[in-house]
């Protein structure tokens, strides 16, 4: 026999521009899996910054292909 456990406490929403805490309780309670999916953000991340010069935005995509190759 199988069950499903639901949990109806809501895990409140991250909000854009705004520090969010949570408490390590929580989401021990809310379970991890859980957690991560209600607060990941889903939408791409925008790697080009408008305030930055083509010049300064060809240098950041540099440093960023070091970081990720490990020599920065």
């Amino acid at each position: 026999m199988e069950t499903t456990k639901t949990v109806a406490d809501e895990i409140p929403p991250m909000k854009k521009g705004q520090l969010n805490v949570y408490k390590p309780s929580d989401i021990k309670r809310w379970g991890v899996e859980r957690f991560l999916e209600a607060t990941a953000v889903h939408d791409p991340f925008l790697l080009e910054f408008p305030e930055f010069t083509d010049e300064e935005n060809r240098r950041m995509d540099e440093l960023l292909a070091e970081g990720d190759r490990g020599t920065v």
